[in-house]
């Protein structure tokens, strides 16, 4: 997954050009070609950190057949993939889904999409911290960390993350195609192996409903199962977050977007499989006495000598996945305060003359989400709660782009409306509303009022916030009329957009 070349794209290139048009100017390295960019997305949507972290949820909630709320959750985001594949072609710049809401609704709408967006990133960032800190723990020997060990040990990770961020795109680069290379031994590798060499339970406990915990009703377990499946296949926005790093960006970004998440949904089903037919006890992992499935499963499979590898493996995937995660969120807040919509946005995007990486924003994403620890005794909690807040962010354009189509106001390329592309719309639409309802129900999990509506609590109070500043600096009227930074496509007349001046 090397480049052809790590140089920057010539000034006055096309693709310098094209971004021109939009209003900004290249700050940006533009080094990134296909390969590099799938990766990215791959490294966040990571089958690793994704499966792992909730293998032992999905089985709890509704048994082993929990396994197949994922093919279902890949053909819903296949929808939405499409979609953004769409937008990215039109709009390759750097924070996407803000971008997008800006230009398809106007300021005011883009500030609110980016605005829960960049807290769905910072939420994410700060699972995939405290997770990789779990198994980072397990690999110094932590069994059982208390609390503080664990806020600890996701502080360390986090430092990891921050590091590579800040060194620039090249560390960041080489670091997540060596997570990939972990992926794929990980996750395909063992799979196989597991399943071919080392099976311990029939090819029918994977469809066997009636391992339900505490033998209750399969469907209701199944649809709860789907909004732990929604933080699975998650992050193949990143790859339009990083655009204005890509070469030829209008043609490389969209293939991207969507072969990373074909690529991880058939990586997650294959390993998902493998664990539930490897693991010498389900009813163990469905009562909860497995902390820690995926490794038992690996160990009883491979044996006691595979114990401290596959850890080590899991962590430079977390490790990997956090950098590709964290990269993301600094591009959403750089491309957010660029556009002046962030108190100190001119802190924000300011952008290094050494190795042209933003390093204030990736400090900012970084603190951020090392605050978001002190929900850390709660896993279920910070997945609940980045997961609902990432289904808000990705909603903002997919609602937007249908609102236009349906006002006949979104064309492609060659000025056709497209009945298929409608469809698709609609159809993603009608997907994420689902996942964003099942995920924000409150389901009686046994914990306190506050952690059952964690998500709706959190919503509440991040937009209470964004509301009071909203309101006092209102940053939707530093655009101004005629920009040529903003307009539909479809509609040869621009429409309020930000001078870039």
């Amino acid at each position: 997954m090397d480049e052809a070349t790590t140089t920057p794209a010539p000034a006055g290139s096309e693709d310098d050009r094209l971004l021109s048009e939009f209003g900004y100017r290249q700050e940006l390295p533009r080094v990134l070609r296909f390969w590099t960019n799938w990766a990215l997305g791959f490294a966040f949507i990571s089958p690793i950190v994704g499966l792992y972290t909730v293998v032992a949820l999905g089985a709890q909630t509704a048994g082993p057949a929990w396994v197949w709320v994922l093919p279902i959750v890949l053909v819903g985001q296949m929808f939405v993939a499409l979609v953004y594949a769409n937008l990215a072609s039109r709009w390759p710049l750097a924070g996407g889904i803000y971008q997008w809401s800006r230009r398809l609704v106007g300021p005011a709408y883009g500030w609110w999409a980016g605005w829960i967006y960049m807290w769905a990133l910072v939420l994410t960032l700060s699972t995939v911290a405290y997770g990789g800190g779990f198994f980072l723990g397990q690999l110094l020997g932590w069994e059982e960390p208390t609390t503080a060990q664990s806020v600890l040990l996701g502080l360390i990770v986090m430092a990891i993350f921050t590091s590579v961020n800040a060194a620039g795109l090249h560390l960041l680069r080489w670091v997540v195609n060596i997570g990939i290379a972990c992926e794929l031994v990980a996750s395909i590798g063992i799979g196989i192996l597991l399943i071919s060499l080392f099976r311990v339970q029939p090819v029918s406990t994977l469809v066997d409903t009636s391992m339900t915990p505490d033998g209750g009703p399969f469907l209701p377990a199944f649809i709860a199962a789907l909004a732990i499946g929604g933080w699975v296949i998650l992050g193949f926005d990143a790859c339009g977050s990083v655009a204005e790093e890509t070469r030829e960006p209008r043609r490389q970004v969209p293939r991207a977007i969507v072969v990373s998440l074909i690529t991880v949904g058939a990586v997650d089903i294959l390993a998902a499989c493998a664990l539930v037919l490897a693991h010498p006890d389900i009813g163990a992992v469905i009562s909860g006495q497995s902390a820690d499935p995926v490794s038992d499963a690996v160990v009883a499979g491979l044996g006691e000598w595979a114990a401290k590898p596959f850890l080590v493996v899991v962590v430079i995937a977390f490790i990997a996945c956090g950098i590709a995660v964290q990269a993301t969120g600094v591009r959403v807040v750089f491309s957010y305060a660029r556009d002046g919509m962030l108190p100190l946005s001119r802190v924000w995007r300011r952008v290094s003359t050494r190795n042209q990486t933003p390093l204030f924003a990736v400090g900012l994403v970084a603190t951020l989400s090392a605050l978001a620890f002190v929900y850390a005794n709660a896993l279920t909690v910070l997945v609940a709660f980045a997961t609902g807040a990432y289904y808000v962010g990705f909603l903002a354009p997919v609602v937007a782009l249908l609102y236009q189509r349906m006002r006949g106001r979104w064309r492609d390329d060659k000025g056709r409306s497209g009945t298929l592309a409608l469809v698709i719309n609609v159809v993603a639409v009608l997907w994420l509303t689902f996942e964003l309802i099942n995920i924000a129900w409150p389901r009686d999990l046994g914990l306190p009022w506050w952690q059952t509506y964690a998500f709706l609590l959190g919503l509440a109070c991040f937009g209470a916030v964004g509301l009071a500043y909203f309101l006092a600096s209102r940053p939707d009227r530093r655009f101004v009329e005629n920009s040529v930074s903003m307009g539909l496509p479809s509609a040869e007349q621009p429409v309020p957009g930000r001078d870039p001046a």
